[in-house]
């Protein structure tokens, strides 16, 4: 048990790192002031590890105080031009696109890479030996082994670009959340418009466009009752109970709750996209019957009218959900 436990915990971590860094950077590859603060961030830690790094090796005084510099600039400089110019350049040339914070930790780091090989090669030049011979017997000649004396260098970029990061992955997240805030803010006004417009809990509960799905195949289920075709304007929601799923629905003023041996998957392939979504790995919900959604913690929970139930809804899912529940408030 204490295994399964663990793995159990180990894999909560994974998703949450994952839906950490898997969200859309909506504000690339145009110009953003915030992602041209890490870099500075970058660049100032850069100085600071190899300064200190040049402390450790004794180097002299002078080059202890301008190399450092020349490595930031040089570190920096790269990664800016391969991240920022080569990205907008290529966003002209493809158009339109959106990647995920992942992705952009990834061209990140190929950046920094490139820009530490420059300085790396660079500083073997015959030109650096006769400014300084030290620096360049470091990097040539010296008797330690190359992998240590390459890895010790990476650290210092390395380590200031994964801190830099993590500020812009977590400012990131921060102005994703305060988006994401507001439109649910401008929704639950909506929402309480609505319903202090219509005086009847089910026509303001009730999808607008219901005469778009009355003609339309009902959700067909096999139950203790034999055969039921219920259509699809009186299902509310439909959650994972076990090995089956739980369906709930309206049917002449009266709640049902009929187990039904489908998957989720199987039972979304036979719902209208733009009126039914899954919020959840365990829930489905007819988006017209939302009241309300409130926050919990990290993730949401959507109040459903009449039933008055809370279903969880996963912040990662927010961005799919919340503009068919626009599209739906406005017709």
């Amino acid at each position: 048990m204490d295994t399964k436990k663990r793995v159990s915990e180990d894999s909560a971590v994974l998703k949450h790192f994952l839906n950490l860094v898997m969200f859309p950077l909506n504000s690339y590859p145009a110009k953003s002031s915030f992602r041209n603060t890490t870099y500075l961030i970058q660049g100032f830690l850069i100085v600071i590890l190899a300064y200190l790094w040049l402390e450790y090796t004794q180097m002299d005084g002078m080059f202890k105080s301008v190399y450092p510099w020349i490595i930031a600039v040089i570190v920096v400089a790269t990664h800016y031009l391969i991240v920022e110019i080569g990205g907008r350049f290529i966003y002209k040339r493809s158009g339109p696109f959106v990647i995920s914070m992942a992705t952009f930790w990834a061209i990140s780091l190929a950046g920094v890479f490139i820009g530490f090989l420059m300085v790396y090669f660079n500083a073997q030049c015959p030109g650096v030996e006769k400014i300084y011979p030290d620096i360049f017997y470091f990097y040539s000649d010296h008797p330690d082994p190359r992998p240590g004396r390459f890895s010790v260098f990476y650290k210092i970029i390395l380590i200031p670009w994964a801190l830099s990061m993590v500020v812009l992955t977590q400012g990131e997240l921060k102005r994703k959340l305060d988006r994401e805030l507001l439109a649910i803010r401008q929704i639950n006004d909506e929402l309480k418009k609505r319903t202090d417009d219509t005086s009847t809990l089910d026509d303001r509960n009730k999808p607008n466009d219901n005469n778009k799905y009355r003609d339309q195949d009902c959700f067909c289920i096999t139950s203790n009752d034999g055969n039921q075709q219920i259509p699809f304007i009186d299902i509310y929601y439909i959650s994972v109970a076990d090995h089956y799923c739980e369906l709930v629905f309206k049917k002449e003023g009266t709640f049902y709750r009929e187990l039904i041996r489908l998957s989720l998957k199987e039972a979304m392939a036979n719902l209208p996209p733009d009126l039914f979504e899954q919020v959840h790995r365990s829930h489905v919900v007819n988006l017209g019957y939302v009241k309300k959604i409130n926050r919990s913690g990290q993730s949401y929970k959507l109040e459903m009218a009449d039933t008055r139930d809370l279903i969880p809804a996963s912040r990662h899912r927010v961005r799919n959900f919340l503009p068919k529940l626009k599209t739906i408030l406005n017709t």
